[in-house]
């Protein structure tokens, strides 16, 4: 009976982490990776999601949903985000943080 029971945990855990949609990428400011810590921010309907970035400018979160969703890079003046998509499969966002008139944005590169 034990078994059976951990075999029945064992697909329900390798089934969520499946359908976990992971981004993963570069942030950069000026030509050049931001520093590092600098916080990303996946926003879903069910839940937030965050990762640091190192010192390269590298991130990399999980998220256990799938669709669109809103991703923000904390940088020293604000919080610019953006729309991305969480598939099943891995998405690269490589990210451009400027400013335009006068205002902090977040791009796709």
């Amino acid at each position: 009976m034990k078994k059976v029971i951990l075999a029945i945990l064992c697909l329900a855990i390798s089934c969520t982490i499946a359908l976990a949609g992971e981004i993963y990428g570069t942030v950069k400011e000026g030509g050049k990776p931001v520093k590092a810590g600098t916080k990303v921010e996946v926003k879903c309907a069910k839940g937030s999601y965050s990762a640091e970035t190192d010192k390269l400018g590298s991130y990399r979160l999980f998220a256990p949903e799938q669709g669109k969703c809103t991703l923000s890079v904390k940088s020293g003046d604000g919080a610019p985000q953006m729309t991305v998509t969480l598939f099943e499969d891995s998405a690269r966002y490589n990210l451009v943080l400027e400013k335009k008139d006068g205002m902090s944005c977040v791009r796709s590169e």
